[in-house]
This record gives C-alpha cells, sequence and structure tokens, in this order.
C-alpha cells in the first residue's frame, strides 16, 4: 500500500511503513512530491482552510534545519542548518519527524473521490502573461477549473517564479483574523511538487485553487494593489524597521499561534521576494490589526520581566507519546545525554524549564529547539497539526533574525505546554 492510499483509509500505521520504504531508494524531491500528494487530498470540514501542506511546509522546514540527510534533503533547501547533533541523533529526529507527519496526513479527513482533485486537466495554451491574467480572473470569479488551468500553464516549466508571485500577491489581500489566507498558500506554492511528478503536481494545483478561488474576494479590497513585475522575484525587503510589531506577534501569539505563524510567513516573502516591499508593508499592517494592542517598548522588556508577567501552563497530565518507528531511538539518546533538560520540559511546573532558560548560554539553543522537534514529533494528539506549525515558526522567526533564541524557547515551551495538556 503507497502513501497516497494508505492516507486516504486513514491507515495512520501504513503510512508511516510506506513512507519508510521510500527512504532508501527515493530521491528526495520524489518523496516530498508524494507527500504532498497524500496532503492535497486533506479536505478541512470543521473551519475553512486545511492545514496539511502548511504541516508538510513545517516539517520540511524543520527537517532541513537539522542538517544532512541523503534521502530528505535536496541541494535548494530554503532552511539553513542550525542545529548540530551526531549523525545518527540527527538521521533519528528527522525521521521520527517525517513519520509523524505521514501519520498525522492520514489522520486527517480526506475528499471523497468524486468532490477530491481532479486529474484530467488540459492545460490552456496561452502564453504565461495571459495564464497569470486567467488565473487571477478566475480566482475571482470562483471559478477553479479554470484558475486550475491556468496554474497548471504557469507551473509546467521548472521555473515557476511567475506561479509563486501570483499567488503570493493575490494571497496577500486579504489574510483574514488568522492569517490562514496568505499562510496556506505561500506554504503549498514553496512545497509544490515539479511538474515531472505529474499527479502530486496536478493535485497540489488542485488543492491550492480550491481553496483560493473559496477564499479570495470577487472585488479588490480598497488599497491593495496587486504585484506587477512578477517575470522575477521582488527586491528583497528589510524588516529590521519592524521589530517591535515582530516581538509582539510572538509574545501575543494568539489563538493557536496564528500571530507567530503568519509573522513568520511574511517574514520568509520579505526574505525570499515572494512579494514586493509595497505588499510587505501592506501585509504588515494586517499582522499589527491580527495582534491588536501593542506593548510599547517591547525590545526592552527583559526575558525574566516576560516570565514574571505571566506563568506557563501546569499540567494535570502527561501527554500521550506517540509510538513510532524512530521514536524509541530519539527517545533513548535523548535520556542519555539530556535527561535533565527533557525532564524539566515535561515536568508538572511550566516554571522548572522556563527557570533553566535563564541559565542558558548561547551553545544550549541547538539542543533546546531539538529537544522541542521531538516533544512535537511523538507526544500529542496525532491529528493536531499546530504544535508542529508552531514550533517550526517561531524558530524560523530566529533564524530570520527577527526574535532571540531565548524568546523562542520560552513562548514553544508555553504554547506546547497548553495544547499538549493531557493529550
Amino acid at each position: 500500500m503507497d502513501l497516497v492510499e494508505s492516507c486516504l483509509k486513514t491507515k495512520g500505521r501504513e503510512a508511516v511503513k510506506a513512507v519508510r520504504a521510500m527512504l532508501p531508494s527515493v530521491r528526495p524531491s520524489a518523496i516530498w512530491a508524494i507527500i504532498m500528494h497524500a496532503a492535497a487530498w486533506h479536505e478541512e470540514r470543521s473551519y475553512d482552510t486545511s492545514h496539511a501542506t502548511i504541516a508538510v511546509y513545517s516539517v520540511h522546514r524543520m527537517i532541513e534545519s537539522l542538517g544532512e540527510h541523503s534521502s530528505l534533503i535536496t541541494e535548494n533547501a530554503l532552511a539553513p542548518q542550525t542545529i548540530n547533533l551526531p549523525d545518527e541523533q540527527r538521521t533519528s529526529l528527522q525521521e521520527v519527524l517525517l513519520e509523524r507527519l505521514a501519520y498525522h496526513l492520514a489522520d486527517t479527513d480526506h475528499w471523497r473521490p468524486e468532490h477530491g482533485p481532479r486529474y484530467d486537466i488540459r492545460p490552456r495554451l496561452d502564453s504565461k502573461g495571459n495564464a497569470v491574467q486567467i488565473y487571477i480572473q478566475s480566482i475571482r470569479e470562483h471559478v477553479q477549473m479554470s484558475a486550475l488551468k491556468a496554474a497548471a500553464v504557469l507551473g509546467a516549466k521548472e521555473d515557476r517564479t511567475m506561479l509563486i508571485r501570483a499567488t503570493a500577491s493575490i494571497a496577500a489581500e486579504e489574510p483574514d483574523k488568522l492569517g490562514h489566507g496568505f499562510i496556506m498558500p505561500t506554504s503549498l506554492a514553496m512545497e509544490l511538487p515539479a511538474p515531472e511528478y505529474t499527479r502530486p503536481h496536478i493535485a497540489s494545483l488542485w488543492h491550492l485553487t480550491e481553496y483560493l478561488s473559496r477564499k479570495v474576494s470577487s472585488k479588490a479590497v480598497d488599497g491593495f494593489s496587486m504585484d506587477e513585475k512578477i517575470g522575477k522575484f521582488a527586491k528583497l525587503t528589510d524588516l529590521s524597521p519592524n521589530q517591535n510589531l515582530f516581538l509582539n506577534s510572538v509574545i501575543n501569539f494568539g489563538t493557536l499561534g496564528h500571530n507567530a505563524i503568519f509573522a513568520h510567513r511574511i517574514s520568509e516573502a520579505a526574505r525570499l521576494g515572494l512579494v514586493n516591499t509595497n505588499t510587505i508593508q501592506w501585509l504588515l499592517k494586517k499582522l499589527e490589526r491580527n495582534v491588536g494592542s501593542n506593548i510599547d517598548g517591547v525590545e526592552d522588556l527583559s526575558l525574566s520581566d516576560l516570565i514574571g508577567k505571566s506563568k506557563g501552563t501546569n499540567w494535570d497530565a502527561q501527554p500521550t507519546e506517540i509510538s513510532l518507528p524512530s521514536s524509541k531511538k530519539v527517545r533513548e539518546w535523548i535520556s542519555v545525554e539530556h535527561g535533565d533538560l527533557w525532564d524539566a520540559m515535561f515536568h508538572q511546573e511550566s516554571s522548572v524549564f522556563e527557570n533553566m532558560i535563564l541559565e542558558m548560554d548561547d551553545d544550549s539553543w541547538s539542543i533546546v529547539r531539538a529537544l522541542q522537534y521531538a516533544m512535537v514529533a511523538f507526544t500529542g494528539d496525532m491529528e493536531a497539526s499546530h504544535p508542529l506549525i508552531f514550533t517550526q515558526s517561531m524558530w524560523g522567526l530566529v533564524d530570520n533574525k527577527l526574535a532571540s533564541d531565548s524568546l523562542a524557547a520560552l513562548q514553544v515551551h508555553r504554547f506546547l505546554r497548553k495544547q499538549l495538556n493531557g493529550m
């Protein structure tokens, strides 16, 4: 049973076996394409935004930040290596993250076959310039199949710059109060399988256009203008003048961490040139709206001030540990080499680990980050995606120099204490 079939039949263990079976022999780009194919079949039935492809993006970046893996890391990795572990420890943590992702994709709701991704798409013969116009117009008119055919034209070549730029630009218009409208399309666009993987590629474009044609307003929002020059990536935007806003989005991370997640995707759009500087400024205003009241002078607040102002969640019960093929191996090296730190993270009282953060030096953060990755990989509710997504986003803001290591460690800890409590 392959990964997609296992996911559609909601067989989590089979999905894990399928993804592990690919590791020795399948090239990294193909593995991620197949994973995206499975994610494209996720149907969100309770809210308006599927998080499956967001979770793929997040886990992919987490695995990249751990460094080399012959079956999972491509030459054009988006995230730099920031965690230094011995080879065996690094590999086991990367693989347990992958296993958790596969199980998660099987444990979510999926489209019925007659309502899910369509593969019988005959792309238009338009030029890319015409295809961009049809793509945006069809999204605004809520005509998904027309948008899909145009997207197929834009995604048909190795250079998919125009598709990524057009997607990020239209998604920036109204990200909504949780930032979903920007988070989901940009996450998917950066994970879009290459056109050589035909079915994963088309299924992912179907998933993208289903969302955008449902989410984007038929009428442009006053004051918003689409990027016009999208033939190449935009000039990068310096976000250092907006440090106060980013720190506020981290401290007031909002419902299920969405302020920090949205902030991270804006920072990536600025770093990678997904949208131009005017659109970044538009997005920053939307982020400021979502965060609400700002704390003036937040840059001057010390970590001890933040710990003193509020308390993390104390646990009534330990979170459930998920048994995955690589979890025992990861658990063993953590117990032997970092047992005190791990025990503090899982202590009934949140303050035990928080007080340790105050004493940590620069050499500690790589291990703290790795242990928090492990924590979200094999504890909690298998269906929950936000612990993975938030953890990656928070540490991603550190990589983009918009938050400190100590603040990330604290906020991820507090978020996980709340989300994993008794799960």
